[in-house]
């Protein structure tokens, strides 16, 4: 393992990263949340309680796994800086993206702190509230960091343009539906499982990108 490439790290956390995460985020949207009452934070902290083993477990995952899919997604952005077509957009991605991560690494934590401390229930309850929005605003940043940088790799042939620019214009409509699910409890729900199927996509792209890196010699 001390012998593997930079190339083929990158392509083994482009493949794994995502499709752990997305596994993870709908084992939370679909079994964990699937009965809560949108809007209603006590809901869903009761709800986490209920899960409490399955809800540690994808929050401790989800950012360790997303940690994986950024290192990739960073390698990328490097190869592109200041070398031609895309340095610009790639440049402006890292933060982005930087911010996002940190944003999903601290609302994990708290969702692990109001699981495991249920009571008293107004405390979790404010606990998942924090966590929520973090989790929000960790989510406009990642769309708008992916949408950099995905616009920046459809700027260059190796990452193939045609997929790289479906995969950005997905992003912008993840970062339209992030704000209007993180702005509006009543189209929250339905905002929240688009997003879904926009980390579906991704997913799929970040693998056939995963794949063609571990292919280099």
């Amino acid at each position: 393992m001390g012998t593997i490439s930079t190339a083929k790290l990158a392509g083994i956390s482009l493949i794994l990263g995502p499709v752990i995460t997305v596994v993870c985020y709908f084992i939370q949207q679909l079994v964990i949340f699937a009965d809560v009452e949108w809007g209603n934070a006590a809901s869903w902290a009761a709800a986490a309680a209920d899960q409490g083993p399955a809800m540690v477990a994808t929050s401790i995952i989800v950012p360790l796994s997303l940690m994986m899919l950024v290192y990739g997604i960073l390698f990328i952005a490097n190869e592109i800086r200041g070398n031609g077509n895309g340095d610009a957009l790639a440049r402006y991605s890292v933060p982005l993206i930087l911010i996002g991560m940190t944003g999903f690494v601290l609302s994990s934590g708290n969702f692990v702190a109001a699981t495991i401390f249920p009571e008293p229930a107004a405390a979790a309850e404010a606990v998942f509230l924090a966590a929520a929005g973090m989790n929000g605003i960790g989510g406009i940043f990642f769309s708008l960091g992916f949408t950099a940088i995905f616009f920046a790799m459809a700027s260059r042939e190796e990452y193939n343009s045609m997929l790289a620019n479906i995969a950005a214009l997905v992003a912008v409509l993840a970062f339209v539906l992030s704000i209007i699910g993180f702005a509006s409890t009543e189209l929250g729900e339905l905002m929240t499982q688009l997003v879904g199927v926009t980390y579906i996509v991704h997913t799929i792209y970040a693998v056939y990108i995963g794949r063609g890196l571990l292919t280099r010699g």
